[in-house]
């Protein structure tokens, strides 16, 4: 029959080099970001799928550590934590939160959400849009036929929202914008490669001000190429909104995390996340969502009132909702 000692060092081994392979697992967010564009695109791209699951690593390899600390204490377990800790917490900047708030200063609720392209029931996205939680302006990806139907045959919706930019495809990459506010200078910008997914760009006048916004669900990191289509998209949309002026958002499912290059390419051109970490996929029971994918970025000109996630919408991600106000 083994010893309580045995069993310590059978479970402190496992523990330790549980420990180790998710610090190096969490490195690989760094190493993506710092590998050339142009050079080993095969060794970027699979450095990028990894580092993408840093809440993983972290919370994985903080129990692992948190075994060895009940079983033995050394000085070497400060390293895998501090690892774990700086690539998790390294991330592009955030909007700065608003201090104080005038009673009567406007603010702008923004959301985003992905539906699923498999999805056929829109009645949780009508009670949403109908409800008094339901955001100004909403980014909708994943838009089919089937929904472009659902929201055009609902008059309380209509006349909620009544101006919309849309752009329904079959494939998970349809399009729409709805909002209370009008839209003008839209924009349906289709696919210029194999790589590409359409965007869509307007001007929302609110407050009296021009806001510049895009839309887009670039695809997928399912290669290299995509993954550098994506960024490139990330870039173009944020070179267009700082080229643009004023107030800028730019919004939907980026198929991307803050540990990842593409977002950090988007800081380049001044935008910065509207809210923090906010886990959106894959809304596993309704409940559980482990990648934050679906993001709003918005221009310096902003200041971060809250953000959060919204209602279960019966899709595989859950929506994101911020809300803003000018400086």
């Amino acid at each position: 029959m083994p010893t309580r000692s045995t069993v310590s060092r059978f479970i402190s081994a496992r523990a330790q080099w549980l420990a180790w392979l998710c610090a190096l697992g969490a490195l690989t967010a760094p190493v993506s970001r710092m590998l050339p564009i142009d050079q080993m695109p095969m060794l970027q791209w699979l450095a990028e799928l990894a580092a993408h699951w840093q809440w993983l690593y972290a919370a994985v390899g903080v129990m692992a550590l948190g075994v060895l600390l009940a079983l033995q204490r050394a000085w070497w377990q400060v390293l895998p934590a501090l690892v774990l800790t700086t690539c998790f917490l390294w991330q592009p900047a955030i909007l700065t939160q608003a201090s104080a708030r005038r009673a009567d200063a406007p603010v702008l609720t923004l959301g985003t959400a992905n539906l699923n392209l498999a999805t056929s029931d829109f009645t949780p996205l009508a009670q949403w849009l109908e409800s008094a939680d339901a955001p100004d302006v909403l980014v909708l990806v994943e838009y089919t036929q089937l929904a472009h139907a659902a929201l055009a045959h609902n008059p309380a919706i209509a006349a909620r929202y009544p101006h919309r930019l849309t752009a329904p495809q079959p494939d998970p990459f349809g399009l729409a914008i709805v909002s209370r506010y009008p839209l003008n200078d839209a924009q349906v910008l289709h696919p210029r490669t194999e790589h590409d997914t359409l965007r869509l760009r307007a001007t929302l006048t609110w407050n009296d001000r021009q806001v510049h916004l895009s839309a887009l669900h670039p695809m997928p990191p399912l290669s290299s190429a995509f993954s550098r289509a994506r960024d490139q998209a990330l870039q173009d949309e944020a070179r267009h909104l700082a080229q643009a002026g004023g107030l800028g958002l730019m919004a939907g499912d980026l198929n991307t995390t803050p540990w990842a290059r593409g977002l950090w390419g988007a800081e380049q051109a001044q935008m910065r996340r509207a809210g923090p970490i906010l886990p959106t996929w894959p809304n596993a029971w309704g409940w559980l969502s482990v990648l934050p994918l679906d993001h709003v970025l918005a221009s310096p000109g902003w200041l971060r009132v809250d953000a959060s996630t919204g209602p279960n919408l019966g899709s595989d991600h859950l929506p994101v909702v911020v809300r803003l106000m000018a400086q």
